[in-house]
């Protein structure tokens, strides 16, 4: 079953140094997959990444996730169309675009299977069948 990348997650995987570097390549090396990364989240961690860690290690994360092992669709118009309604749903939650977004290819992509240490957000949010998210890694 796919599972959805957030930045959160993908950033303490490419992080060396973060605490919860350990706990979400278990996670990673443990799932067979597809890892589904929405281009806000690409963009997102992009960032973070080059400003926080440097250029070298913004690359080699760019690297890996353009190598073929991790899926990057595009946001379709009917997914931000569903992102704008998670984000009005959720607005006492001030979600921005890139988290709405998991919400959305989560549906396109039948999963209820989030990377993410964004526990506040998350465990408030639901899927678009009101269902709760499976989030990995699990609470330690």
């Amino acid at each position: 079953m796919a599972l959805v990348c957030d930045t959160s997650g993908l950033l303490a995987y490419f992080d060396g140094s973060d605490a919860y570097c350990a706990a979400v390549s278990r996670v990673i090396e443990a799932d067979s997959g597809p890892f589904i990364v929405s281009p806000y989240v690409v963009a997102e961690l992009d960032y973070l990444l080059a400003t926080r860690r440097g250029v070298q290690v913004e690359l080699a994360a760019l690297t890996e996730l353009s190598g073929g092992a991790w899926e990057l669709p595009t946001m379709e118009v009917a997914d931000l169309r569903e992102a704008c309604t998670v984000i009005d749903r959720y607005r006492d939650q001030d979600i921005g675009v890139a988290d709405a977004s998991l919400v959305a290819l989560a549906h396109r992509f039948r999963t209820d299977r989030l990377l993410t240490l964004d526990r506040r957000h998350f465990r408030v949010i639901r899927t678009t069948a009101g269902r709760p998210f499976t989030i990995l890694p699990e609470a330690p």
